[in-house]
This record gives C-alpha cells, structure tokens and sequence, in this order.
C-alpha cells in the first residue's frame, strides 16, 4: 500500500501452497463468479478532478461501513487516510479530511511510520475498530538501511485503531496495539520486505469476528496468509492467529517483549497471498476471497488476474479460479495503458452494515493505474465492475 510501483513483486510472483496439517482442500461449491452481461467499467473515484493532494489516491481495498446516520462511510485511500461519503455504496464520494495519519516516526518500534486504514468493522455505526496496515520504510531514514531499495528495506505490521464518531478520526494506542507482527525486529540488513500486511476487512461469524492476515514468514515463521479472531471486538489485544489447531498465537512486540516464546501462526492452504476481501454468498452460505494476482507462466497469464476461492468454515479453501484477466500492478509488459490492483467485492445492497454479505450481483472494486514510461503513478482512479454469482453447470 505503498507508492512503490511493485511493492509485491517479490511474493505475488509465485504462489504459497502451504498446508494446514491434515486438513483437506475444500471441494468445489457448485457456484461461480462472472462478469455481469450488462457490466462496464464505472469510475467511483476520479483522480483528476477530485484529489486533494497528487497522492490522494486510491491504495488499498475498498472498506465501508453505514455510520449511525445511515451515511455510507468508505475507505480505499492512500497513507493519508481519507474516507469516501454517501447515501450509499453505489453513490460515495471524496472528502479533503484527513481521518488518520502516522507521525512517519524514524523510529521503527513506534510502528508510525505511515498506515493504512486496511479493516473496519462497526456494531452501531459510530463506534468502529480498525486494522491498520503499517509500513515502516527504512530507506526513507538516514541510517537505518543499508540498501536504496525499498522492498529491501521494509518493515511491516498490523496494528489496532479505534474511532468513536463514525469514522471521522481515528485514534491509537501509545505504544500501539499489535495484532500481527514478526517475532522479529526491523533490519538495517534485512534485504526483503518482511512482517505481516494487508489485512482483509473483518467479518462476524459465529461467537467471533476474523480477518486474513498475510506475512513473508522468517526465521520460524512460514510464509502465506494466516487466519485471526477475536471474541470480543472492542478489545484490541484479544485478536490471536490460528496455529494449525486453535487460535492461541498472540502477537508479541519484539521491541518491548521476550520474543523467545513466540509461536508462528499456521498459513493456510491455497490462498497464495493478501485477500483484497472477504465476504458471505447469502445464497450458498459460503466464505468467498478475491485475490488480484501476479503473471503466472504455469497458466499462460502474462499481465495478471483477478482470481477467487471458496470456504465454508474460513480455514479450507477451494482451489483458485479465474475471474477475469487484465494487467495487474505486476505486470511487466511495458505497452501496458493501465493496470490494476486491490479488487474487493462489495454489494450495495447488501444486509450487513459493514458489507460483509454479497446476493448474487456484487460489484468489484478496483484501482485502475495510468501506466506511463512503464510506470504507475499517482494517477489512479478508484472504479467498480458488475459481478455475477451463478451455479455452475454440469
């Protein structure tokens, strides 16, 4: 979530085939998603001529809640977090008002460098619980990398924020909250990106709220996506991971704790890296993750894909399936107009106050990237496409 034009470059290229131990993959459901006949691009967010800043700029999945007005209060924006208002999801737009910004802190044990506003979720519309993605770029601090690159000098973690006016401002913990960390301090020879990124948005199932959470693993943590829960929301330190069998992984903060007992938390098979969003099919009653992807050599993809799994009970995952295919952040085809990135699926009718049930015509959201002399800029636009969900057909 970062202005780096290929910040996932490293681990989006290959995907992660870790299994949970003994766990079977999860069959296929019999339903399948589909562009909509009727479909086409819609711009929701248009940078030349509503941005506040040049990088006011859609960078992250697309996160709404309706607040206690019934005003549709939505996130998808840049490090400088700034919401998107409305009536409705299908009718939301800009605001200059900054709802949070880290204190870009050289000091990597603050986790303030920048963040991103990357989950929400809200029981009555004014009083709502963040994750927060936090990326500490140690390229950008005299000292404190040894390389120029910055993949090669980041640093990331998940932390908690809370607001108490619908979403309007944000607040943290001093020192912050962590959900999902390395046991592992940041590096001045690190040479990767590593931690954990990219929360999806939270969803409530059962007696518990969860959220997939990925990480490039190190030093006795493997690499994937991990699945998070807490039973009770308004508390920030009751998130813990699931480590193959329960979920007792507890984030340690390796600046202020002994990390010597950390525990991994188990990644999950299939689910190759970040879920741009997770939510419920209210026909089938099933899980369903959007994933926009890498080139993949093995299926003949060479710009990239907008892929999508299965789940009934959060933890197997159906294998991947192909949604649609355009160039994605991490394409390398210099003749590349735009590209895209960061699909999450949204239904503007959808029952649950933080989207997190779609019918069965869903809109995926998308940011779509001018690309210029083989770059992305900040040139970016937040649009949406009309989804299908119907059965499969023998």
């Amino acid at each position: 979530m970062s202005a780096l034009p290929a910040r996932h470059a490293a681990w989006l290229g290959a995907a992660l085939w870790l299994a949970l131990p003994g766990a079977a993959l999860a069959q296929a459901p019999g339903w399948r998603l589909e562009v909509a006949p009727d479909a086409r691009e819609e711009t929701v967010y248009a940078w030349s001529r509503e941005r506040c800043e040049d990088w006011h700029i859609p960078d992250a999945p697309l996160r709404a809640f309706r607040d206690d007005q019934g005003q549709v209060v939505a996130f998808a924006s840049h490090h400088r977090n700034r919401a998107l208002l409305g009536p409705g999801l299908d009718a939301i737009a800009t605001t200059c008002s900054v709802s949070f910004q880290a204190k870009n802190s050289p000091d990597p044990s603050e986790f303030s460098d920048m963040s991103w506003i990357a989950a929400t979720w809200t029981g009555n519309g004014r009083d709502v619980f963040a994750l927060m993605h936090d990326e500490y770029h140690a390229d950008r601090h005299a000292g404190a990398c040894r390389f120029k690159d910055g993949m090669a000098c980041w640093y990331n973690v998940v932390t908690a924020a809370r607001s108490r006016d619908g979403g309007q401002s944000f607040t943290v913990d001093e020192p912050r909250t962590l959900v999902a960390a390395p046991a592992f301090r940041q590096d001045v020879g690190q040479g990767r990106h590593r931690g954990f990124f990219n929360p999806s948005n939270i969803v409530r199932h059962g007696d518990g709220w969860y959220a997939l959470i990925a990480t490039t693993g190190g030093e006795g943590q493997k690499g994937g996506v991990c699945l998070f829960r807490t039973t009770d929301i308004a508390d920030p330190t009751a998130w813990r991971a699931f480590d193959g069998q329960d979920f007792t992984v507890r984030a340690v903060d390796p600046y202020r704790e002994d990390v010597s007992d950390a525990k991994p938390c188990q990644p999950l098979r299939v689910l190759p890296t970040t879920v741009g969003s997770l939510t419920r099919h209210e026909a089938s009653g099933r899980w369903l993750a959007i994933f926009h992807l890498g080139p993949d050599a093995a299926q003949n993809i060479a710009g990239g894909r907008v892929a999508y799994s299965w789940s009934d009970d959060l933890r197997r995952w159906s294998p991947l399936r192909t949604l649609l295919i355009h160039p994605t952040l991490w394409s390398k085809n210099c003749g590349d107009a735009l590209r895209y990135a960061y699909g999450a699926l949204a239904d503007p009718n959808s029952t649950s106050r933080n989207f997190e049930t779609t019918g069965d015509e869903p809109f995926l959201f998308m940011t779509r990237m001018k690309v210029s002399d083989c770059k992305v800029g900040p040139e970016r636009d937040l649009v949406r496409l009309k989804i299908r969900i119907v059965r499969d057909t023998p």
